[in-house]
């Protein structure tokens, strides 16, 4: 390019100033566009393209990530299936049961409230968006049938290791054989009364505590109808003490006697029968001639006083329990405690405080009860306590100290060893020939059984 220079005098132009220097740039500029364009293309990709691998783009399709496992469960126990899956939002799911859709069933996860037999079968679940469909492999489901009743309450085993229990809310008495088959003994189900006669030509109100005599007959505190029944081997049952329909607290010889929500009995080795009479506050005896007398308490008078018979004081007691030595065992419902009665005559609290109920483990009144039901004494001494409000069974020493041998505190249903074990509002306990504690589990509907290692299983129907 011709380049003019100015003559002396003359002043430079600007414009021609600026066009050489133009033009002796240019081959620079163009070396440098070329080194920084694959730079610049570089930025722009990565800069304004969209990330394809995110699970989340638009234009994937779903994934499943986690399917569904096999699962198993009981009659009446809640079982889940979940699927974790990525794919462009939105994420639509389909659970199905053996190629058939669930009616409602379009969460990621699926629950089974109460699930039955008749629930069990392969699971799976189809999961779309805009971009596809995919359905997981399938998950199967096994309920095994449970043992259930309405509100199982009162326990009872055998030598032979039958059990027998009373449905409180169906009125009526069950025999459960050792390999788990369940038969009315007594009682018409879903039906109240107080008729005498054999099998379900009996009736029975609110039936509660059990207890077995020496001769096999079962004794049963029929609460509703305050009265103490007892049913023969062959199911023929007869009242004993108190009468239909009669609350009272009047001591005498058979149906002259007064009860009020007679709840949990326990059968000495000379065959007399002591009573908790609950809503009397009491506890009565009644002698093998059919007498029946006040033991201990005050009736109509509830309290948490301890001492001499006569002075002692209960608020609704519950589950007994009698040692070979002639201590009677208490549970003090109303006053979240366990009362010890010696073979002299004298009321102690155990363990627990007068209405301080809590879930604390401890010795004598530093442990916590909430309101304690049944109980159970083993050979070697160990009071178990169906600790009803803490849906735990404790297990108290001779010496008043307190421990938890199956639960959480917490309210549930699964099976486990020690804390893993959860029950639901558990009201009657009984040891059985095995040496394993059998649990009625009432707001659950089953009896369960803990081993002495505390692992806790549910009676199932072979």
């Amino acid at each position: 390019m011709f380049l003019k220079f100015p003559i002396p005098g003359e002043m430079a132009s600007p414009g021609r100033a600026l066009t050489a220097a133009a033009g002796r740039f240019m081959p620079s500029l163009r070396s440098l566009r070329i080194l920084l364009l694959p730079i610049l293309v570089l930025a722009v990709s990565v800069g304004c393209s969209k990330h394809t691998s995110h699970s989340d783009d638009p234009g994937m399709p779903p994934a499943i990530t986690t399917g569904p496992s096999d699962a198993s469960t009981v009659t009446g126990r809640q079982v889940s299936f979940t699927v974790a899956a990525t794919g462009a939002v939105t994420l639509r799911y389909q659970w199905a049961k053996d190629g058939t859709n669930i009616l409602g069933a379009l969460s990621s996860t699926y629950t089974l409230n109460n699930p039955k037999v008749q629930d069990s079968g392969r699971y799976t679940v189809t999961i779309t968006n805009p971009n596809g469909t995919i359905t997981s492999a399938p998950a199967t489901l096994t309920v095994v049938p449970a043992v259930m009743f309405n509100a199982p309450v009162g326990l009872a085993v055998d030598a032979a290791g039958n059990t027998y229990v009373s449905d409180m809310d169906d009125h009526t008495i069950w025999k459960v054989s050792p390999t788990n088959q369940k038969a009315l003994l007594a009682g018409a189900s879903g039906l109240a009364g107080s008729a005498d006669g054999k099998g379900s030509l009996a009736r029975f109100d609110t039936p509660g505590g059990l207890a077995l005599e020496a001769s096999g007959n079962l004794l049963v505190a029929d609460t509703g109808n305050h009265t103490i029944r007892r049913i023969a081997p062959d199911g023929t049952v007869t009242t004993v003490a108190g009468a239909a329909g009669q609350p009272g607290s009047t001591d005498g010889a058979g149906t002259l006697a007064r009860f009020n929500g007679p709840v949990a009995l326990a059968v000495a080795g000379n065959g007399s029968v002591y009573v908790s009479d609950s809503q009397n506050h009491t506890i009565r005896l009644l002698a093998t001639d059919g007498t029946v007398s006040t033991f201990a308490g005050l009736a109509g008078q509830p309290g948490q006083t301890d001492g001499a018979l006569n002075v002692a004081q209960f608020n609704q007691p519950n589950g007994l329990a009698l040692s070979p030595g002639g201590a009677l065992y208490v549970a003090d419902y109303g006053n979240s405690s366990i009362r010890l009665i010696s073979p002299g005559g004298t009321v102690i609290v155990l363990a627990g405080l007068y209405n301080n109920h809590g879930y604390v483990d401890g010795t004598g009144t530093a442990a916590r009860f909430y309101l304690p039901v049944g109980l159970a004494l083993d050979a070697s001494g160990l009071l178990y306590v169906a600790d009803a409000g803490n849906h735990a069974i404790r297990r108290v020493t001779s010496t008043g100290t307190v421990s938890v041998f199956a639960g959480s505190g917490t309210s549930g249903n699964a099976d486990g060893a020690g804390s893993a074990g959860l029950f639901f509002l558990p009201c009657g306990v009984a040891i059985a020939p095995s040496g394993n504690l059998v649990v009625a589990d009432t707001n659950n509907h089953i009896l369960r059984s803990i081993t002495p290692a505390a692992v806790v299983s549910t009676y199932t129907t072979p």
